[in-house]
């Protein structure tokens, strides 16, 4: 049995350390032993150069709340944090931890009378904090939660027992790359960027994440491409399609008016779709349906991000025409799997709800569709701003701050003479 749990300096955080402060979402396309060297850096920047192993975070309330993502717990475990002891843990962070080896210990009192830079030794059953001269007695852990620890985490058991059920097998004969039926799922890394940048190229259709649900995403040179983004949704090719590229590119693809053109790069970022007069024809009809418009959003994702700097793609959420559309890769799947070949899984997008949709190339703007972007905002950037059906204009004049859930709405806008 491994007696000693950890015998390291205190590191002593406050209330409400959350998930996004412990694993930066902007880095989690990272490696593990990439993005922990950002953990905690919004609040303490030197805790990533000098934790060391064996070092035990004593913390206050609420700790680890937010996403259930094991990102934030893993990051700790790279870094060498081998206890956590907080008046509160988050339930998700808590199971996080021990399953990646890390015992977590809730106690009111602990947090209170140790200091940052303490040096402390847990054991089974005993805290001493060694600076202060005193021990204290915390939980006794069951067995199964010490066979965790010994093994170095959940993982790590499964992968010496072949599973936890006799039907189980190891865990190393698991790989990254999954496949679902005809369905091959990569995780959403960046050593993984050029290989589904060449399946784009190849004419593939893409299902992965985008900030608001998860995307079907086509290269534009690729007619096919396109076209099989439309029977995958069993969309109307008269609905065109947004292109997904670089905010500084914007310009490459449309006429920009200078009212726009100042706000673009600062209020006006965010999950939000722009339509604006297409630009020559560097963007091919099959993508805006003919129109004289074309539909632009860069989003928030660092995998897509990466994606769209080296490739020129269109996309339009993963769902049937209809449904609702999916915020996670399993419900992306589960609509349109079946003749889905390339997939990324980065795990749930952010905003769960489709792009605001605002038409800025018409006089007065129109907002087409509501979403997280906040109407408030837009209406004070655009005080002329009209509502479309799907926009409810009666909202628009009250000022209200309209949140619309509609799974579908047609994007299409159209300048004078069309």
């Amino acid at each position: 049995m491994r007696e000693v749990l950890a015998m390291g300096r205190v590191w002593k955080l406050p209330d409400e350390v959350d998930t996004d402060m412990l694993a930066p979402t902007q880095y989690l396309m990272l490696a593990p032993s990439e993005y922990s060297t950002h953990c905690l850096e919004s609040l303490r920047e030197d805790f990533g150069r000098k934790v060391r192993k064996g070092d035990v975070v004593v913390a206050g309330n609420d700790f680890g709340k937010g996403s259930s993502r094991e990102h934030a717990a893993k990051a700790l475990k790279e870094l060498g944090i081998r206890v956590v002891v907080a008046k509160s843990v988050s339930p998700l962070m808590k199971r996080n931890l021990f399953n990646l080896g890390i015992p977590v210990f809730e106690d009111e009192d602990l947090p209170e009378v140790c200091d940052d830079g303490d040096k402390v030794k847990v054991t089974i059953g005993r805290f001493n904090n060694i600076t202060k001269k005193f021990t204290s007695d915390i939980p006794q852990l069951p067995d199964f939660m010490i066979n965790i620890l010994e093994s170095g985490g959940l993982f790590e058991l499964m992968m010496k027992k072949g599973g936890i059920s006799s039907m189980s097998r190891p865990i190393e004969e698991i790989n990254e790359i999954r496949e679902v039926g005809p369905t091959k799922i990569y995780p959403a890394y960046e050593k993984y960027v050029d290989v589904v940048i060449e399946r784009l190229e190849r004419g593939e259709v893409l299902c992965g994440p985008f900030d608001t649900t998860y995307g079907l995403f086509a290269s534009i040179k690729r007619p096919d491409a396109v076209k099989k983004v439309y029977e995958l949704k069993k969309r109307s090719d008269s609905m065109p399609l947004t292109m997904i590229v670089p905010r500084e590119n914007f310009q490459d693809y449309a006429e920009i008016p200078e009212r726009v053109q100042k706000v673009l790069f600062t209020e006006l970022m965010g999950p939000i779709s722009i339509i604006l007069p297409k630009k020559g024809d560097r963007v091919p009809d099959y993508v805006t349906s003919g129109l004289k418009t074309v539909s632009l959003a860069d989003g928030e994702n660092a995998f897509m991000k990466k994606i769209m700097e080296k490739i020129e793609i269109c996309g339009t959420s993963a769902n049937i025409s209809g449904m609702p559309p999916p915020s996670t890769l399993n419900g992306a799947l589960k609509q349109i799997g079946a003749e889905l070949t390339l997939a990324v899984d980065g795990g749930p997008s952010l905003y769960r709800i489709g792009h605001t949709v605002i038409d800025l190339s018409t006089d007065p703007p129109k907002l087409i569709r509501a979403g997280p972007y906040h109407t408030k905002k837009l209406i004070q950037l655009f005080p002329e701003l009209i509502g479309e059906e799907e926009g409810l204009p009666d909202e628009l004049v009250k000022g209200h701050s309209i949140i619309d859930l509609s799974p579908e709405v047609d994007i299409k806008a159209t300048t004078k003479g069309d």
